[in-house]
């Protein structure tokens, strides 16, 4: 079997820095000059659109062919785009204070799966054979109901299939699915926040990897939140025992995705999304 790094992309390294293309300091005065408001949003989403089929591009281009040049068939694990899960967010709680859970979980599902379908097409566009694929189709099995859920293990048959056929496995992280004792029906289910990376860890456990690297628009793990203090300072090394430690807890890496990590001893590499040649920092968590 050809060798399967798993490595998983977040929201802003989705989306790219421009999210609007080049010359975004030209859009304000092209809002000014469209004839009806119908007519910036369409301006707005038109050029979002080719700002992200770009970046995809980029993605694809710099992260995955190299690998696949090498031999290797990649498991990519996908957020959903920059700000969509804010987005679908705020439309649960604009309709409804207390949102069905079943139904608040697959609305915000539904960001992961625009995105790693786009990146399965853009993959196909530049000759790699690519499948998009559901946390379920996965066969990520969790636990804890609709919203908020954990992983309990990883069904791979399907995942394998794929990769014995050197395809490349693109899958929606921030979910897997249940069985609902109450229905005795399989239901859909949701993460939390950062429950991409956690999609990422346990997918590399289930294909034997001992290690899985997450691309972030922050290029490691840093002392303090480089964000807020232009002082921090990059770290090439930390153990998920002194992680564990801090507070708060760094949030370019998801808690409960470490203690998964340290539970099934694969290790985690925070990576530059936008430098592929930078080294990034290890989390040591076995």
């Amino acid at each position: 079997m050809p060798q399967t790094p798993v490595i998983k992309f977040g929201g802003s390294s989705m989306q790219g820095v421009d999210r609007f293309g080049p010359h975004e300091d030209r859009l304000l005065e092209e809002c000014r000059n469209a004839r009806e408001v119908n007519g910036i949003y369409r301006l707005l989403a038109q050029r979002r659109n080719a700002a992200r089929a770009h970046r995809l591009k980029q993605v694809v281009s710099e992260y995955i062919l190299p690998l696949r040049e090498q031999g290797m068939i990649p498991v990519v694990v996908v957020s959903a785009f920059d700000w969509a899960t804010d987005k679908l967010e705020q439309l649960a709680a604009s309709i409804s204070g207390g949102p069905d859970p079943r139904e608040y979980a697959r609305l915000l599902m539904s960001g992961e799966l625009r995105a790693n379908a786009s990146l399965a097409i853009a993959l196909a566009e530049m000759g790699c054979p690519a499948r998009s694929m559901t946390g379920r189709e996965a066969g990520i099995v969790t636990k804890g109901g609709p919203v908020g859920a954990l992983i309990e293990r990883v069904d791979n048959e399907h995942l394998m299939s794929l990769i014995d056929q050197r395809m490349v496995p693109v899958v929606a992280g921030f979910q897997g699915y249940y069985h609902d004792d109450e229905s005795g029906r399989d239901e859909v289910s949701i993460l939390g926040r950062g429950g991409s990376n956690l999609t990422a860890v346990a997918l590399a456990d289930a294909v034997g990897e001992s290690s899985c690297a997450m691309f972030s628009d922050v290029p490691g793990v840093f002392d303090c939140d480089p964000r807020e203090n232009e002082a921090a300072c990059q770290l090439d090394e930390v153990t998920a025992e002194e992680l564990f430690t801090w507070d708060p807890f760094p949030r370019v890496i998801q808690r409960e995705a470490v203690e998964y990590a340290c539970e099934r001893k694969v290790d985690i590499w925070i990576r530059s999304a936008f430098d592929p040649e930078a080294a990034g920092t290890l989390i040591r968590c076995s």
